[in-house]
């Protein structure tokens, strides 16, 4: 009779941070696979870290992907990474991996927002002031080493998120990867704190990558699809300028003190 057992991830670790207000999140973190007690280094290296939105979705492919770089890496690149997801607490009845409160943490303070938006200052605060310290602890006491150049990372919602982080407080991260912003979001309110970036980013080597499939503006037809429904999703794809408005905030983006500017349309 076959037996099994519980698979665990053993470079993988998660825990239960609460922010200020009390709302749990589960943070997952994600190591090398050669990270063991027996190779931990000195305090004197530094180790790259991404933090990644919505992070019940992309752990998992996120951390493969970090396994397959390091195992492909070029000549010169990093030896090692960390990749930490920000997500909330699964349950047994949870039916989604999304969670309602990302409307709320996801997006911006700003004019228009509904009752259940707008949080995105206090999860920007919890970020910076308990996630990152917890994640330098945790690769102190794990590898021995210290943090380098961190990366924010967010899809949709999270692309809409890491832009506000950008035009806010455009040096609290090294890199931005900001994948299908929803610009869009409260007739583009978002743009309002665009050129605080302009204003903060001084001297501080930044580097953004913009990035976005080229369906989303003009999605093709699903197999089977009926003309009143593909036109009624073509109309919103096409009202949403999810390929203009990226191109338009790259070309404005050009124009700044960013260290380092990528737009890529897939």
């Amino acid at each position: 009779m076959a037996q099994g057992t519980v698979s665990g991830l053993p470079c993988a670790e998660s825990w239960t941070l609460s922010s200020d207000s009390g709302d749990e999140y589960l943070i997952q973190i994600g190591y090398p696979r050669n990270w063991t007690a027996e190779t931990a280094g000195s305090d004197d290296h530094t180790v790259p870290v991404i933090y990644l939105t919505d992070g019940n979705s992309v752990f998992l492919t996120a951390l493969e992907a970090l396994h397959r770089w390091l195992s492909l890496r070029p000549p010169g690149a990093p030896s090692s990474g960390v990749v930490v997801a920000i997500g909330y607490p699964l349950h047994d009845d949870s039916p989604f991996l999304f969670n309602g409160r990302r409307s709320n943490d996801l997006t911006p303070p700003l004019p228009g927002a509904g009752e259940t938006e707008g949080g995105a200052d206090q999860f920007l605060d919890f970020i910076e002031q308990r996630v990152r310290p917890f994640v330098s602890q945790r690769v102190k006491e794990k590898q021995g080493v210290s943090v380098g150049r961190e990366a924010l990372c967010g899809h949709s919602y999270g692309g809409l998120f890491a832009l506000h982080a950008l035009f806010t407080r455009p040096t609290i991260f090294d890199y931005f990867l900001v994948t299908s912003p929803s610009i869009w979001w409260n007739k583009r309110a978002i743009l309002k704190h665009e050129s605080g970036c302009y204003e903060k980013i001084g001297d501080k080597a930044t580097s953004v990558m913009l990035f976005v499939g080229g369906d989303e503006q003009e999605p093709p037809r699903r197999k089977g699809e009926k003309d009143e429904d593909f036109e009624q999703r073509r109309a919103t794809h096409i009202e949403r300028r999810m390929v203009d408005n990226l191109r338009e905030l790259y070309e404005r983006l050009r124009k700044s003190d960013i260290d380092d500017l990528l737009l890529l349309i897939d």
